[in-house]
């Protein structure tokens, strides 16, 4: 049975996935309350499958989804969120989600697309409908943050959230001058002429 990773910010609703998950056989190795601590152990612990919520305290769901992708481009993610709305399903494909069920769900939904997931198949939860995507790019097309160093992806996953320079500083506990400078590394490894540019190119859009 395929492992899978918990993401959710509430402890209750997490403990209830946790619990339903192994109730069905499935082996939940971790489980992360933020998208930093997502990321992080989604390499750490190699899961097959990565059950996420989108709403995260400090970084945007689609954002986190492109950077296990590119880390880690065999484990499947399912986003489980209270968004239904097309743009919001279609971002989450964009970034490499492979299945999407709202939270008001039934639970044999869920369980349906981390199954369908374990497959390597694609499986929408019930009133949602496939937006058009754009194609995806060629295979061997490195990832946008391929060639980054761990802080500049860190700063990359933030310029995605659209915080300023002095909100990054602080959560890395560096100046606002070193925080320049890598915004600047990152615009130009990314091909970006602006931050709006670079956050557009992180999410996927």
């Amino acid at each position: 049975m395929s492992t899978v990773l918990v993401v959710d910010d509430h402890p209750l609703f997490r403990s209830g996935l946790v619990a339903m998950l192994r109730a069905s056989g499935f082996e939940v190795v971790g489980e992360a309350a933020s998208g930093t601590e997502a990321i992080a152990r989604a390499s750490e612990l190699r899961p097959d499958i990565a059950l996420m919520d989108l709403g995260l305290p400090d970084m945007s769901g689609h954002a986190v989804i492109a950077r296990i992708r590119a880390e880690r481009p065999e484990c499947r993610v399912v986003v489980l969120s209270m968004f239904d709305d097309d743009a919001s399903v279609r971002q989450a494909l964009t970034a490499g989600a492979l299945g999407y069920v709202v939270k008001d769900a039934p639970p044999a939904q869920v369980l349906a697309a981390v199954r369908a997931a374990e497959l390597g198949a694609s499986l929408l939860g019930a009133g949602l409908t496939r937006p058009e995507i754009a194609p995806s790019p060629p295979a061997d097309q490195p990832s946008p943050l391929s060639g980054m160093t761990p802080r500049e992806r860190s700063v990359a996953g933030m310029l995605a959230q659209g915080l300023p320079n002095r909100l990054i500083a602080d959560r890395l506990g560096v100046t606002e001058k070193t925080i320049a400078n890598y915004v600047s590394a990152v615009l130009l490894k990314l091909g970006a002429a602006s931050r709006y540019e670079a956050a557009r190119i992180v999410r996927g859009e």
